[in-house]
């Protein structure tokens, strides 16, 4: 038996009896495909659709606890896709066709996909947290303990785990490896860390952390500061919520 092209929809034959039984198929598999919904939870690893998953819902949504950022690969073929990535632990779904490139979901996301029968482009999408960078500087060689920088966010921020896109420089560079706490309400939730002979220090952040405004973050210089590092700027990435 023939089918159409892209849903794979079963075609009626020549002189076929019964033909409502495969004209029914039919519009319960066309409704489906431009109507269904799916939740689809994940087991905290990356998932091959089938073709039954892609052709027969308009939109998917993934959930589950995620402790790494995962990857969605669906059949190629032609069609539209709504994905939203329900999962928690922060962490982004890239959504791909066998050989595409991928399209990324942050946690929370929502977008609406076309595939033309070979990758994805995006159409609309909602959800999509806005950048909320927080940074400054300090002149010269801080003391034990300084307080860098304390900021009181007039509005509710997340840093992701890991601070992705987060930066840091220093004029000259630590002798011996120094680390500095980026602080919640007085609490550490992540640190920026200058190794020995560094100019460029790298983040330590193992949970997402949610600021409400009103909230003070605070960056804290080491109880034993370097001899030599000096000169230090900073901008720390977060997305409004």
């Amino acid at each position: 038996m023939t089918t159409t092209p892209n849903l794979l929809i079963d075609h009626i034959a020549a002189a076929q009896a019964q033909k409502e039984v495969t004209a029914n198929t039919a519009f319960d598999a066309l409704d489906k495909a431009l109507c269904q919904f799916t939740s689809l939870a994940l087991a905290d690893a990356n998932l091959a659709l089938t073709d039954a998953q892609m052709l027969g819902n308009m939109a998917l949504k993934f959930t589950g606890s995620l402790t790494a950022a995962r990857t969605i690969t669906v059949p190629a073929r032609a069609k539209f896709l709504y994905v939203e990535n329900g999962t928690t632990g922060g962490f982004a779904l890239s959504v791909k066709t066998p050989s595409g490139t991928a399209v990324s979901l942050g946690s929370g996301e929502r977008k609406f996909l076309y595939c033309n029968g070979s990758d994805f482009s995006v159409v609309a999408e909602a959800g999509v947290a806005a950048p909320y960078d927080v940074g400054g500087s300090f002149v010269g060689k801080p003391s034990a303990g300084t307080v860098i920088m304390r900021f009181p966010m007039p509005r509710a921020v997340r840093f992701l785990s890991g601070m992705a896109l987060s930066k840091g420089v220093a004029a000259t560079a630590a002798t011996a490896a120094v680390s500095f706490s980026l602080r919640k309400n007085g609490i550490e939730f992540a640190t920026m860390n200058f190794a020995a002979s560094a100019t460029n220090p790298t983040f330590i952040c193992t949970a997402t952390t949610d600021f409400a405004a009103g909230d003070i973050l605070t960056l804290v210089a080491p109880a034993t500061p370097d001899d030599t590092l000096s000169d230090i700027g900073f901008a720390f990435a977060g997305l409004r919520i």
